[in-house]
């Protein structure tokens, strides 16, 4: 396992959990032509419905409440797992690909599992796509997974490093580490558990 202090294991979460809302709320978008809330980024009412005084404000009676983190959770989670255990494999590209596949396809079977058993939600089907089972896991993910891991060790992960080096020079990085990750596991909660109808789709 690549050694990493926890806040650089909690800056590869949080950068990383925002690429990947960028990733899907993109391909979301090109491919069904509509934006989506997505991961911890909340879209609520108008404004003035928490606010009344701003109902005769002309530029904010129609502004949307939005709150949270544009982080998808399964990005950044995955980011920390394949730069810990599949960074071995650098200098063996086919063994990285095939091993992680195989490790992030395994990862993501015992999500969803876990998000049946303990949310009581299903966050994604692949019953249409090719080689699936039980629309948890197919063909087409693990190949993604297989490719992001490459993406992750030969390019993500070296400039992360690179980023992390400035910025842990900043007087109060883990201050801002640290509160972004709690801010994080309110929004977690917020999604899960407090009020699972807050993402509408």
């Amino acid at each position: 396992m690549k050694k990493r202090s926890l806040y650089d294991i909690l800056f590869i979460f949080l950068v990383c959990g925002v690429l990947g809302w960028i990733f899907e709320t993109l391909v979301v978008y090109f491919t069904q032509g509509i934006m989506t809330d997505r991961g911890y980024l909340f879209v609520m009412g108008r404004l003035p419905e928490y606010l009344p005084f701003l109902k005769g404000v002309p530029l904010l009676k129609d502004l949307h409440l939005v709150w949270g983190l544009p982080l998808i959770e399964m990005y950044g989670i995955g980011a920390v797992l394949i730069s810990l255990f599949f960074d071995r494999y650098k200098k063996q590209p086919a063994k990285l690909f095939f091993t992680s596949m195989f490790g992030m396809t395994l990862f993501e079977l015992l999500s969803s599992y876990l998000s049946s058993w303990l949310l009581h939600k299903t966050y994604w089907d692949y019953s249409k796509d090719f080689l699936n089972f039980q629309g948890r896991i197919c063909l087409r993910s693990s190949i993604a997974w297989g490719v992001l891991s490459l993406a992750m060790i030969y390019f993500i992960d070296p400039f992360l490093d690179f980023i992390y080096g400035d910025f842990k020079k900043e007087r109060n990085y883990k201050r801002i580490i640290v509160v972004l990750t709690v801010y994080a596991i309110i929004c977690a909660l917020t999604k899960y558990w407090w009020d699972p109808t807050i993402i509408k789709n």
